[in-house]
């Protein structure tokens, strides 16, 4: 049962990306910061990213477990893609390769920054953080 409280994160997350994306564009608070959106897009793959290698290096399957690097990418990846695509039916939104590219990005950066902070156990259940060192 613990092990499935690891895949939550990313299914929320999952849904919280699909909500957002369907808020037609004139419900969305105007930020007037040059680059915000993409700035938004990449944070948020980002995040997610982070959320699927969580769920797929606790996951029961050690296939899952000794490839969540590659399947969290492509997951991501395809979500994305899904992502903007779904944007083509909302009310002022669109499909742009860009917001795209933004999200592949954040979904690349989201995986190193996992794998640098988090040193995870395929025999345990815990995760450890890793120590740095600032030299």
């Amino acid at each position: 049962m613990r092990k499935h409280l690891y895949k939550l994160p990313a299914i929320l997350y999952s849904i919280l990306i699909f909500y957002l994306s369907s808020l037609p564009q004139r419900e969305l608070p105007q930020v007037p910061i040059f680059g915000f959106d993409k700035i938004s897009h990449f944070l948020e793959y980002l995040f997610y990213a982070m959320t699927l290698m969580l769920a797929f290096t606790k996951s029961k399957s050690t296939f899952f477990q000794k490839n969540a690097v590659v399947v969290s990418a492509v997951t991501g990846l395809l979500y994305a893609a899904s992502d903007e695509f779904h944007q083509l039916y909302v009310a002022g939104r669109d499909c742009t390769l860009s917001d795209f590219i933004a999200d592949a990005i954040g979904v690349i950066v989201g995986i190193y920054l996992f794998r640098k902070l988090i040193r995870y156990d395929h025999s345990g259940d815990d995760i450890i953080y890793q120590k740095t060192s600032h030299k």
